[in-house]
């Protein structure tokens, strides 16, 4: 096993439980945003036999559980509330509300308590608690490879937003540009859809609104100035995209959902590149491909993007 990744992995980590210790402190709740997805990225490589999913991703705010497997019997807390009271609670709504067999209580701090009582002697359901430690413990006894892929995702998503951002300036001049877009196209995302895909489910139209919802949800703990400034550099080279959409394909014309999905991927993989290109200059909330899909989305929905030339500023 390589010692150099695992250490960056524990330092990482370490860095997070201490972050997360003084933003609790000062009642400051952005940081816990970053980890719900975080810690499923690692456990999806920690548990290969199955995969989890972020749940508030579905449903903002998803009773008492953030991340559920494929096969519905394990769920994660993610949480730096370590009380009994709390564990009880999320307990109770999830004995009530879903079907998982055991629970994992993962708390963003060091240690985690010392229980004077046995929770698996109280519960129907079995119920484990985590901290950092057991977490890099499970880490640890991982193949090379494994760890080689825990170290890119701490290196990708964690390390970049404790020490980068501290060495660089907000892209305030996109922000000022998303400003003064003109909103010509007053269709929603349905609405567009609709026009150029009639035949689309009700199901995937749900969806998408869903997701919209969920992506406001989680960037509403960001300030507008820094939503704005990602929008328009993402407005920008998704732009270029519908212009060669538009000029490859006849968007009088009815298309399948198919060519509809594989633009919004196209959309998706151009935002990501441009925000990881510009985040060597400037800081950014967020690098995570999810929610910058959902920022497509909500760029769709907010009259700045579409499947057809009216989506087209001049």
């Amino acid at each position: 096993m390589s010692r150099s990744n695992f250490e960056i992995i524990t330092e990482a980590l370490s860095h997070i439980a201490n972050k997360v210790a003084i933003h609790n402190h000062l009642n400051l709740q952005d940081i816990n945003i970053y980890l719900e997805n975080f810690f499923r990225d690692i456990l999806n490589i920690i548990y290969s036999d199955r995969t989890f999913e972020n749940l508030n991703n579905q449903e903002a705010n998803f009773t008492a559980i953030d991340l559920g497997d494929d096969k519905k019997d394990l769920a994660i807390q993610v949480t730096s509330t370590t009380t009994l009271q709390k564990v009880r609670k999320t307990i109770t709504k999830y004995q009530t509300e879903y079907g998982y067999n055991k629970i994992i209580m993962l708390y963003a701090k060091v240690d985690k308590p010392t229980r004077s009582v046995d929770l698996n002697l109280e519960n129907s359901i079995e119920v484990e608690e985590w901290s950092i430690k057991d977490l890099c413990k499970k880490i640890e006894n991982l193949g090379d490879e494994k760890i080689l892929e825990i170290q890119k995702i701490v290196l990708n998503q964690i390390t970049p937003s404790l020490y980068d951002n501290y060495s660089k300036t907000k892209d305030i001049s996109a922000s000022e540009q998303y400003d003064n877009l003109e909103q010509k196209d007053i269709r929603n995302i349905t609405d567009k859809l609709l026009d150029v895909c009639p035949t689309i489910s009700t199901h995937r139209l749900q969806k998408y609104s869903r997701d919209i919802a969920s992506g406001e949800a989680e960037l509403s703990k960001f300030s507008d100035r820094e939503i704005t400034s990602m929008k328009y550099r993402i407005f920008e080279v998704c732009q270029e995209e519908l212009i060669d959409f538009c000029e490859l394909n006849d968007t009088t014309q009815e298309v399948d959902f198919i060519t509809i999905n594989t633009l919004i991927e196209k959309y998706t993989d151009r935002a990501s590149l441009i925000i990881q290109q510009k985040s060597k200059d400037y800081s950014y909330p967020l690098k995570n491909e999810d929610l910058l899909k959902k920022v497509v989305l909500a760029l769709i929905n907010d009259c700045y993007l579409s499947f057809d030339e009216k989506g087209i500023y001049s």
